[in-house]
C-alpha cells in the first residue's frame, strides 16, 4: 500500500513536471534514438567522453574553491588541497587524471569514426565539430599544467611559451599575451587560470551541444559494412547499458589512479633554479622532434607539422568523397592513422629511452625526482607571509632593510611578495643550492644565472647593504 502511494506521487510530480518542461518527450527522443547495425562497444567513446567532461567540471568547480590563482598563494592552496583537505586527494586525482583521459579517449573517438569512415555523406560538419573540441582538451591540458605553480608547471610551461615565441610574425606578440608581459608572474597565472576555468569550458560546452545537435541530425552511421545496415536498434537498452558499463569503468579507474598514484606535486616553481623541464607525456612526440629541429628548422615541428595534421584532419571530408567506408579497402587512410598513432606513441618511449640513458639528463631528472617526492612526502605546512616570524620583533614579520626598498622592492613588492613585474622571493633561499654565497653571486651578475630582467645596477650596491639584502631573504619562509 505505502508503496503505491510512492509510486502514485512519484508518477503525479512526474506528470506536473512534464506539463511544464516537457520533460517526457525530451527523455524519449534521447532514449528512443535509432542505431543503425545495432548497439556496439566500438560506439561508447562519446559517452565516456561527455562523462569525462563532466567529471572535470565537477571536480573542477570544487578545486576552485580553495585554489588560489597569483603566484604567492597558488602552490600551497594546491599543497592544501593535495595534503590537508579532506578528500582533497581525490579530488585532485580525478581532475589530474580525468584530464590525461580525455586526451586519450579524444583520441580514441576521433580514431574509431575516422577508421570507420563515419566522417562521410553529410557529416562534414559533424567531424569538423571533433577535431576542434581534440584542439580544446589539449588546450586544457596546457593551461592547466601550470596551476600548481610547482617546478614542473613552471618550467614546463615556460619552455610551451617559448615555442610559442619562435612562430614567425606573430610569435612575439602572441608570447606577451600568454604571459602578459616579457616573464611568468601572477599575471601569466591569472590569465592560464581564465582561460583554463572560464573561456575553454564554454567554447567546448558550446561545441559539445553542437555536436550533439549535428549528429541528431545526422544520425548514427552505422557499421562499415552493409550486411547489418538494415538493423535498427534504439539506444536504449543495449546501447544505454554498453554505455554505462564502460563510464563505470573508466570512474574506477580514475578513483584507483587516484589512490595509487597520486597526482603529483613537487616543490614551489623556483625561476632561478636550473631545473630541467619535460612536457606532459601528450605533448612528448613534438618535444622529441625538436631535437632533431635545430635552429630555424625548429618551426617544422612545432608550427608546420601541427598545421598540417590538423588542417587535414579538418578538411579531411571534403576531400574524401568516396563512399567507401571498410578500412580494409582504405589502405592508404589506415596506413597513415597507424603511422600518426604509432609514431606518437615511438616518439614518447624515445624521448623517455634517451633520458635514461643519458648520464647527465637521467642523474639530473632522477634528482628532481626526488626532490619531488620528498616534498609531496611533507606534512603540509600554512603558508607564512612578509617571512618567517623574527624574535627580535617580538613574533612580527621582519622588515626589509632599506637598501631592499630602494633596489628591489619596486619590482618584486615591499615584502617581497611578488607582483606582475617580478615573482615572489619568499622561499627563495629554501633549497641548499641556494645559500647565502648564490645569493650574493646571483645580486652580483644576474645575467650568469639566466635572470636577463634583473638590472645590472645591483652590482653596484654596496658590500654591506647586499648582506643585509640576503640576511634578510634568508629569514623568508615558503610553504
Amino acid at each position: 500500500m505505502a508503496e503505491s502511494k510512492l509510486q502514485k506521487l512519484y508518477l503525479g510530480f512526474y506528470d506536473w513536471l512534464d506539463e511544464r518542461t516537457g520533460v517526457k518527450e525530451i527523455t524519449r527522443e534521447a532514449l528512443d534514438e535509432p542505431i543503425r547495425g545495432g548497439a556496439r562497444w566500438a560506439y561508447v567513446f562519446g559517452s565516456v567522453l561527455l562523462f569525462l567532461f563532466a567529471i572535470q567540471v565537477v571536480t573542477g568547480i570544487v578545486l576552485s574553491l580553495y585554489y588560489a590563482p597569483t603566484a604567492d598563494h597558488a602552490h600551497v592552496s594546491v599543497s592544501y588541497i593535495q595534503k590537508a583537505v579532506t578528500g582533497g586527494w581525490l579530488l585532485r586525482g580525478l581532475h589530474h587524471y580525468g584530464a590525461t583521459a580525455m586526451v586519450i579517449v579524444a583520441v580514441a573517438h576521433l580514431a574509431q569514426t575516422f577508421l570507420f569512415g563515419a566522417y562521410k555523406k553529410k557529416r562534414e560538419l559533424l567531424w569538423g565539430a571533433g577535431v576542434l573540441m581534440l584542439l580544446i582538451i589539449l588546450g586544457f591540458s596546457f593551461t592547466g599544467y601550470l596551476l600548481p605553480w610547482d617546478q614542473a608547471a613552471y618550467f614546463g610551461t615556460k619552455v610551451g611559451t617559448s615555442i610559442a615565441g619562435e612562430i614567425p610574425v606573430v610569435g612575439s606578440v602572441q608570447q606577451r599575451v600568454m604571459l602578459g608581459g616579457s616573464d611568468m608572474t601572477t599575471v601569466t597565472l591569472s590569465r592560464f587560470f581564465t582561460t583554463h576555468v572560464f573561456l575553454l569550458p564554454l567554447a567546448l560546452a558550446g561545441l559539445v551541444g553542437l555536436h550533439l545537435y549535428l549528429f541528431r541530425r545526422a544520425t548514427p552511421a552505422g557499421p562499415f559494412h552493409n550486411r547489418d545496415d538494415k538493423k535498427i536498434e534504439r539506444f536504449y537498452p543495449k546501447q544505454a547499458f554498453k554505455d554505462s558499463i564502460a563510464i563505470l569503468i573508466c570512474f574506477v579507474v580514475l578513483v584507483a589512479m587516484a589512490k595509487y598514484y597520486p597526482a603529483e606535486l613537487g616543490p614551489v616553481a623556483d625561476p632561478t633554479s636550473d631545473y630541467l623541464a619535460r612536457p606532459p607525456w601528450y605533448f612528448m612526440p613534438l618535444f622529441q622532434l625538436l631535437k632533431y629541429s635545430p635552429g630555424k628548422w625548429a618551426i617544422v615541428p612545432t608550427v608546420i607539422l601541427p598545421a598540417v595534421l590538423f588542417g587535414t584532419l579538418f578538411l579531411l571530408p571534403f576531400f574524401d568523397r568516396r563512399e567507401e567506408r571498410n578500412p580494409l579497402k582504405r589502405p592508404l587512410a589506415t596506413a597513415l592513422l597507424v603511422l600518426v598513432i604509432g609514431g606518437s606513441i615511438g616518439l614518447i618511449f624515445l624521448a623517455k629511452y634517451q633520458d635514461r640513458n643519458n648520464p647527465e639528463f637521467a642523474e639530473k631528472l632522477k634528482r628532481q625526482d626526488e626532490e619531488m617526492r620528498a616534498y609531496f612526502d611533507k606534512p603540509f605546512e600554512p603558508q607564512v607571509i612578509g617571512g618567517a616570524s623574527s624574535l627580535a620583533n617580538g613574533g612580527k614579520p621582519a622588515e626589509p632593510p632599506k637598501a631592499y626598498a630602494e633596489n628591489c622592492g619596486v619590482c618584486h613588492g615591499d615584502n617581497a611578495e611578488g607582483n606582475p613585474i617580478a615573482p615572489t622571493l619568499i622561499g627563495v633561499a629554501g633549497k641548499p643550492q641556494r645559500s647565502k654565497e648564490d645569493l650574493l653571486k646571483i645580486i652580483d651578475n644576474p645575467k650568469a644565472y639566466g635572470l636577463k630582467d634583473m638590472p645590472d645596477t645591483l652590482s653596484k650596491i654596496p658590500p654591506e647593504d647586499k648582506q643585509k639584502i640576503v640576511e634578510w631573504l634568508l629569514t623568508l619562509k615558503a610553504q
